[in-house]
């Protein structure tokens, strides 16, 4: 018994795979097999390609980057005087839109006023006291001329009795001399002291004119502290905070309210460096379209370190719509790349951030009717936004336009010139639309070459295709094959 078992269990273990093989055999049979796909005929092995023609691209290039809106500039106003704020206007409140010279908060003035009434009286005290000095001044010089006259009068008559002294003895007696000779030295001591008494006049004429200056001076400042209780908006724009109530005491550099401008917004974007690599050249055409034909002139470091301006284009998507801004590319933002992204960080200046531009998605303009304008789009480029821009270079170096599909992997083209293709390196500056923006190396790819934009399994490097609607070879004895409706994927 146990050794036909064991004969069972052999056979079994050859009779199942057997089994399912034979099963496995019959029903491959039973499917059958593809019939065989007719070939097309390939005219001796040349493939059948399809082209498409290189176009020039003199349309600049759009180089597309990622941003978001910040303030053109933000405006902290702080208290410059100290004191009791009497009154805050009610536009004084974040998101309230305020023109230049509003009121927003005044500080009790009254020490103020008090303050320059003092600097007025001293100023008219000063010009008071300067006119009686000038009277003075005029009533002095008047005796200096009277004591001057009476010098000169004394010393002709002491002339006159010495010369009779010298022709006569007895005439003129040395008393009288001796007395006319004092009354000389009187006038002129009485001369001298009036003149000295109009010097020292003078000079305190100077002090008191230096002393009403001074006076002005401080009612000036005295004016200024009483026109600074009231803080006024300096410019036009939006309130974006504010830090204090009325009846709050503040002091000197206490911050109240900042003020943003709205007059310019600003675009906060980086560039990768190939990007900026296209800015450079466009700067570089300029400057030796400028000089001529000769090297390009040097402008001094200061150009070394400023971004090329260039037009741009801002764009905030919303629903189906776009609302467009035209600025320019404006300034580096600090020096330097981003470490963390080696990217370079620029501002795009928009100077009118209100003259907006609604385009559809089909880019058709949108009508600017007031009630569909404002349904339809945002009105103004604001703070925070995150835009689209746009940046149009034109860097005036051979550029060419042909379709996505011409581009084949490892970033090169195929290029057929009469019956010989070969293979060349492009650059691919961008693509948008299916439409691929490259440049070639010096005179490997001319406007009007033909690119193959057919599938091909194996190309070589100078190997004879046919384009088609051309004309196929003709060769002696060929014979009849059935051909297929779709073309040959390789070739030879």
């Amino acid at each position: 018994m146990d050794r036909e078992r064991n004969l069972r269990t052999e056979v079994a273990k050859f009779a199942v795979p057997g089994a399912i093989l034979a099963v496995g055999v019959i029903g491959f049979l039973a499917l059958g097999s593809k019939p065989p796909v007719p070939t097309r005929k390939t005219d001796g092995g040349v493939p059948l390609v399809k082209t498409i023609p290189v176009a020039a691209h003199d349309e600049g290039l759009d180089i597309e980057v990622e941003g978001h809106v910040v303030p053109y500039r933000e405006i902290s106003l702080a208290a410059e005087v100290p004191g009791r704020i009497v009154r805050k206007a009610e536009v004084c409140r974040p998101g309230k839109y305020v023109t230049e010279g509003t009121t927003l908060i005044e500080i009790d003035p009254r020490d103020y006023q008090i303050e320059k009434r003092l600097k007025e009286e001293e100023l008219e005290q000063a010009r008071v006291s300067i006119r009686e000095l000038r009277v003075e001044i005029e009533n002095t010089g008047s005796l200096v001329e009277l004591a001057d006259s009476s010098r000169k009068l004394q010393a002709n008559e002491l002339k006159r009795l010495e010369k009779l002294a010298e022709k006569n003895e007895g005439y003129v007696t040395d008393s009288q001399l001796d007395q006319e000779k004092r009354n000389v030295l009187t006038a002129e001591n009485a001369y001298l002291t009036l003149k000295s008494q109009l010097d020292v006049l003078k000079s305190r004429l100077a002090g008191l004119e230096s002393a009403e200056e001074t006076a002005r001076t401080r009612l000036e400042k005295a004016e200024l502290d009483l026109a600074r209780t009231k803080i006024t908006a300096p410019i036009d724009g939006v309130i974006v905070l504010e830090e204090v109530e009325e009846d709050s005491y503040v002091n000197k550099g206490t911050l109240l309210v900042a003020i943003e401008d709205t007059s310019a917004v600003e675009v906060k974007c980086n560039l990768r460096m190939d990007e900026l690599y296209w800015l450079w050249c466009q700067a570089f055409s300029k400057e030796k379209r400028s000089s001529g034909d000769g090297p390009p002139q040097e402008n001094g470091p200061r150009n070394d370190y400023q971004i090329p301006k260039t037009p741009v284009t801002v764009i905030y998507s919303l629903a189906d719509l776009d609302s467009c801004w035209e600025g320019e590319l404006s300034r580096y933002e600090g020096f330097g790349l981003d470490e963390a992204t080696r990217t370079v960080p620029c501002r795009v200046l928009v100077e009118d951030p209100r003259k907006v531009r609604v385009v559809s998605a089909d880019g058709r303009s949108v009508p600017k009717d007031v009630e569909t304008f404002l349904a339809q789009g945002p009105p103004a480029l604001v703070r925070g936004m995150y835009v689209t821009v746009h940046i149009h270079a034109t860097p005036h170096v051979p550029l060419f336009s042909l379709p996505e599909r011409a581009i084949q992997p490892g970033n090169e083209v195929w290029r057929v010139r009469g019956d010989t293709l070969n293979t060349i390196d492009v650059r691919v500056v961008d693509i948008r639309g299916k439409v691929a923006t490259v440049r070639a190396g010096e005179g490997d790819l001319k406007v009007g070459d033909k690119l193959v934009v057919s599938p091909m399994a194996l190309v070589r490097d100078g190997m004879k295709v046919r384009i088609e609607g051309s004309e196929p070879p003709k060769r002696e004895n060929e014979l009849p094959e059935q051909q297929s409706e779709y073309p040959e994927r390789g070739g030879k």
